[in-house]
């Protein structure tokens, strides 16, 4: 008789073991506490991340429209000028349009300025939190390239673009056409 509860004991022990399945209440307050204190930590570090990366962005996009740009006036033998916006900071905004500097419909070729019915080829707005700043090509918003892939006019110089996170982008362009991106943190010294 004793072998059989003992036989009995076993089976209801090993029943009761299989059958217990899931988290207990505690342990799913623990997991949630700990998810809790994770996000706390982390949401504000990822909030003041999105500014440096959208203006990131687009001084990265700027850097290779300009270069698209070049490559585009050596394969259309063409001018192709860029024109920017530039807004005062902290107003957020500013940017650019690029066409093609032909002088058609009664327009000048050639001044980097679009007028007549000179074709746009892109026009592109900052990004929420980027403000383009600055912009001068021996004095004026305009630059480009000409058909042998070199600045529209002689005009060189830069772009700069800023967010209100004390983050900046410079985008320089060259006698010989290159084009540089730059990153600074106070608008003075460049990396």
């Amino acid at each position: 008789m004793a072998k059989r509860i003992m036989k009995n004991k076993h089976k209801l022990f090993r029943l009761t073991q299989s059958n217990m399945q899931g988290f207990t209440l505690v342990e799913i307050i623990i997991v949630v506490t700990v998810m809790a204190i994770l996000a706390a930590i982390a949401i504000p570090n990822f909030i003041s991340w999105v500014p440096n990366f959208r203006l990131k962005s687009a001084a990265r996009d700027l850097y290779s429209t300009m270069q698209k740009v070049r490559l585009e006036a050596v394969k259309r033998n063409a001018d192709i000028g860029i024109s920017f916006s530039t807004v005062v900071f902290p107003t957020e905004g500013g940017g650019y349009q690029v066409f093609v500097d032909d002088g058609a419909g009664g327009g000048i070729a050639g001044d980097a300025i679009q007028n007549g019915t000179e074709a746009r080829i892109l026009q592109t707005n900052m990004p929420d939190s980027c403000s383009l700043v600055s912009a001068s090509f021996l004095g004026n918003p305009r630059s480009g390239y000409t058909g042998e892939g070199l600045p529209l006019g002689n005009r060189i110089g830069s772009v700069m673009l800023r967010n209100n996170q004390s983050r900046w982008y410079r985008i320089s362009l060259s006698n010989a056409g290159h084009v540089r991106l730059e990153i600074s943190i106070d608008g003075v010294s460049w990396n």
